[in-house]
């Protein structure tokens, strides 16, 4: 029997044929037919590894499947904290799209370059329901690998004209910030970028709160997307409770989103789904209400669904077979 040949796509090959604007399309059909039963994707499987000496070498398996599209994926990745002080990425794994009519991989690519692209926007799309329309000034916190595609990503919703960067190493943020095709301004201070960011996007790797309490003014809205620990978080108790909470899937938050989870042990927020108004899905639904007033402080936390990754997969191999990109396998 004849099977249809592995297409490989590298880190441009996948950019070429994913932009963010057909990412964040093809997200939000993605949670439409979940709503539907049409896709689903099991909470993940996550299994660390004690090294001596270093912080745990994490693998996760991220299995779903998109029937009406006849996709069914698989991403496999490594997060590796300390990697980056060899020139490492932290993140590295690939990423397999199946023919469900054989069986045989149809699409292998990054996952490192998925994944930033796919949480760009996912972030992107939950911008486009919870932050305010006139929403002109984005500040981000954390300037690694990820950074750009998310700024790519509420761009793509928002009429963004300038950018505030923080890392706490400042000349990768300076680096950044002079790199990225906005006015940029290196913020050093995380409460002075906070106060004065419409969007704020939090992308480190710090368990411990990234602002404190009262820097959020009142009409942000908050992108946490850094930590997915249930020990750690980005965004202190205090302004969790404060925001109206959304997440990327509802169970998977409920497993690893420090943000509520610790929120909820300190008394703050009800605890599991009592704390969540919503996900992606119910937005995209119209299930879910959005924003309701200008003064509203929304928070959306992402950990991940492999939802986003079928859905980028798919659309990325009809892009690939139409325009010849990538390599064939044989």
């Amino acid at each position: 029997m004849l099977v249809k040949p592995l297409r490989y796509l590298d880190d441009h090959a996948l950019r070429c044929a994913l932009p963010m604007d057909i990412a964040i399309d093809a997200i939000a059909a993605v949670m439409h037919a979940a709503g539907s039963g049409d896709a689903e994707a099991p909470v993940r499987t996550m299994q660390s590894v004690m090294r001596p000496g270093k912080e745990d070498f994490v693998f996760v398996v991220m299995p779903s499947v998109w029937r009406g599209r006849q996709a069914a994926a698989a991403k496999i990745v490594s997060n590796v904290p300390d990697n980056p002080l060899e020139n490492r990425a932290t993140v590295q794994g690939v990423a397999v799209m199946f023919d469900v009519e054989t069986g045989s991989p149809s699409l292998i690519v990054d996952a490192a370059t998925l994944t930033t692209i796919r949480t760009g926007a996912v972030v992107g799309l939950a911008t486009r329901f919870l932050a305010r329309s006139s929403c002109k000034v984005l500040g981000i916190i954390g300037t690694g690998g990820i950074a750009a595609d998310l700024v790519e990503g509420v761009a793509t919703v928002r009429g963004i004209d300038r950018v505030l960067v923080n890392d706490i190493r400042p000349i990768v943020a300076a680096t950044f910030a002079e790199q990225i095709p906005f006015d940029a301004e290196v913020v050093n201070d995380n409460d002075e970028l906070a106060s004065r960011s419409d969007i704020l996007i939090t992308a480190t790797s710090a368990t411990d709160p990234a602002i404190s309490t009262g820097a959020v003014r009142p009409g942000t809205h908050i992108n946490a997307v850094g930590n997915f620990s249930p020990t750690g978080r980005e965004i202190p108790g205090e302004v969790v409770a404060a925001s109206t909470r959304y997440v990327d899937d509802i169970n998977n938050a409920m497993e690893e989103a420090g943000e509520f989870i610790l929120a909820a042990s300190e008394g703050l927020i009800p605890p599991g789904a009592g704390g969540i108004t919503g996900d992606l899905q119910g937005l995209v639904l119209g299930k879910v209400t959005p924003r309701t007033n200008e003064e509203e402080i929304t928070l959306f936390k992402t950990v991940g669904t492999a939802l986003s990754d079928v859905a980028g997969l798919s659309a990325a191999a009809v892009a690939a077979e139409a325009e010849d990109l990538g390599v064939m396998l044989t």
